[in-house]
């Protein structure tokens, strides 16, 4: 029994100083601090999305997409994702001084190593860089569809670092920002159709380009696909002589991102006023020569006639 209470007794006495190298207010005031930190950085960034998606909303019309709403959806793609790193670098600053880290000394040390880690990331600081440039100078902005070191597609989304493009396929392409040595922006302000037609050379070429003309302003009054046209259709005449045909060129001037949806329309109409105007389309044809007397009618012929009674094998 002694035995017993001795032992409850040593351990009564190593829980005290356990507990004693505690200081449980200090820790349950640091306990807040940390929560209240993490509490600030996720409303934060719950406030910072409302915000950039109210603008984005605001900014948002029916229809035509100026330039400055691409310019808009481009600032709110790079202030989101700076936000976010923004929001949670203070955060982890706030949490390092509620554990009562000294800031100084430790934001010294980062530098150092921040400055070593930039000699071997300097691809890195090369893609923040162009990012920069390519963000001032206005080169392109979301929305775009541009042409971009081999690949092309619409903007989806901009980074400092990275630029993402989805292609017609639906295939995501992500581009760094310092490996963009040129920029082809097809949607920027106008677009335009470039539609090469062939006919067939029997066919006059002053009526062709004349119902093409006819049809192409048919299109620019229909009240449907006027608002996304920005001049009238216009033939400048005969492009190019083909082995089958003449080619003749047709342009249209239409609104950033609809050139596709006008030149498809453009297509359809054209085959139907050629198929109402009789103006034939080339095809690719051959015409077999299978020397004299040896057409495939002809020796058809000789192979169904009957053979004479004893001729030799060799006549038949």
């Amino acid at each position: 029994m002694l035995q017993t209470d001795t032992v409850a007794a040593i351990q009564t006495t190593a829980i005290r100083e356990w507990a004693d190298l505690f200081n449980w207010p200090a820790l349950t005031a640091t306990g807040l601090r940390v929560a209240g930190a993490l509490v600030v950085a996720v409303i934060a960034q719950y406030a910072l999305k409302a915000v950039l998606r109210s603008v984005e909303r605001s900014s948002e019309k029916d229809g035509i997409v100026t330039a400055q709403e691409q310019r808009t959806r481009t600032l709110l793609s790079l202030l989101r994702s700076m936000g976010r790193v923004v929001i949670w670098v203070m955060t982890l600053f706030m949490v390092l001084g509620a554990l009562g880290l000294q800031l100084g000394p430790l934001l010294a040390g980062a530098g150092v190593v921040g400055l070593a880690v930039s000699f071997g990331a300097q691809s890195l600081v090369k893609d923040v860089i162009s990012g920069l440039f390519i963000l001032m100078e206005n080169q392109f902005g979301v929305g775009d569809v541009v042409r971009l070191e081999g690949v092309s597609g619409s903007v989806e989304r901009m980074t400092l670092r990275v630029v993402v493009l989805r292609d017609v396929h639906g295939v995501v392409h992500v581009v760094p920002n310092g490996e963009i040595k040129k920029v082809s922006n097809l949607t920027r302000g106008w677009a335009r159709v470039v539609l090469d037609v062939a006919v067939a050379y029997k066919e006059d070429p002053d009526r062709v380009m004349a119902v093409m003309l006819d049809e192409g302003r048919r299109l620019y009054e229909d009240p449907q696909w006027r608002p996304l046209m920005l001049d009238e259709v216009q033939v400048p005449g005969i492009e190019s002589f083909g082995e089958a045909g003449v080619t003749i060129r047709l342009l249209a001037k239409t609104l950033p991102l609809k050139q596709w949806e006008v030149a498809r329309e453009l297509r359809r109409r054209l085959k139907l006023r050629f198929d109402q105007e009789g103006i034939e389309v080339p095809f690719p044809s051959q015409t077999m020569y299978w020397g004299e007397g040896q057409s495939p009618a002809e020796l058809a012929t000789l192979a169904a006639r009957p053979t004479p009674a004893g001729a030799p094998d060799a006549e038949r």
